[in-house]
């Protein structure tokens, strides 16, 4: 009998499920929309409960305890999410689903699909940041997740703020996040990212703040690899942008070696997340 294994990866704007037997071997996969938790839970399982699943690895946005002893396993712990915080993802699942469940960061998930297919392969110390609704980061150090007291929070690191933008991010105002998330561009332009011609200012603007948060980044874990996702990343030509910058900010400290091996597009698109996600199931 063939095992299959279930895949969840919940952003803040979308959850993208899918149903595998490994994870480059996806048998069914839709995407659907982060509502009212009570609707977007009941979507998820009803998806799932076709299906006779090994287990269900789970990418979430959080902040979230990841603590698997913890009797708060699962526990979303703040507001990033309107409607969200004190939902206890483990605990919903594990009441829905006959299946083992596990939960990582839906960035750490997308790191761990890289490291496994795509750009992050070898790549002793990867680092994986996504830049779209909001901004977060994670370490993986030979496969697996950077964690201390908590999960890392890398967007909410601070960063210069440049004419003293107000930001957006709800907890800090202009940390990183609030500086150059998605929703922070278009509150500073007054029109969303996707519509801003690569010839506008915002685009320096953003890749000089993106470029500082990976300098602290560089500063803080010194990585082999820095691999950008998410939404605003799909703006191809800020890549170059972000490159050019950061020798001006770190001014040859240590040795980079090669900017364009160093940060670099995820291999696997938009896919890193659920693949991800799928690892975590049947690892």
């Amino acid at each position: 009998m063939i095992k299959l294994f279930g895949g969840a990866e919940l952003g803040g704007t979308k959850c993208i499920l899918a149903v595998a037997e490994n994870p480059k071997s996806i048998i069914k996969q839709i995407e659907l929309p982060t509502e009212a938790p009570e609707k977007t839970l009941r979507n998820i399982f009803d998806f799932f409960e076709d299906y006779d699943l090994e287990s269900v690895g789970i990418g979430t946005f959080g902040p979230i305890v990841l603590d698997s002893e913890s009797e708060d396993y699962g526990l979303l712990i703040s507001e990033s999410k309107k409607g969200w915080k004190g939902i206890n993802l483990f605990a919903e699942f594990k009441n829905n689903l006959s299946s083992l469940i596990k939960i990582d960061t839906d960035v750490n998930a997308a790191a761990i699909g890289e490291y496994n297919y795509g750009a992050g392969r070898g790549i002793q110390t990867l680092v994986y940041i996504t830049i779209g609704t909001g901004i977060g980061g994670g370490v993986l150090i030979n496969g697996k997740p950077q964690t201390g007291n908590f999960h890392l929070e890398m967007g909410h690191m601070l960063v210069p703020n440049i004419g003293n933008f107000q930001g957006t991010c709800q907890f800090h105002g202009d940390c990183w996040e609030g500086l150059a998330s998605g929703p922070s561009i278009e509150a500073r332009w007054g029109i969303s990212p996707s519509e801003i011609p690569e010839s506008h200012e915002a685009w320096e603007r953003e890749a000089g703040l993106l470029a500082e948060g990976i300098v602290s980044i560089i500063a803080n874990h010194s990585p082999d690899r820095i691999i950008l996702g998410g939404g605003v990343m799909k703006q191809k030509h800020l890549f170059p942008m972000i490159r050019d910058k950061i020798p001006l900010i770190w001014k040859n400290y240590t040795p980079l070696g090669s900017l364009s091996q160093l940060i670099c597009e995820p291999e696997l698109g938009s896919d890193s997340g659920i693949i991800g996600s799928l690892v975590i199931a049947s690892n």
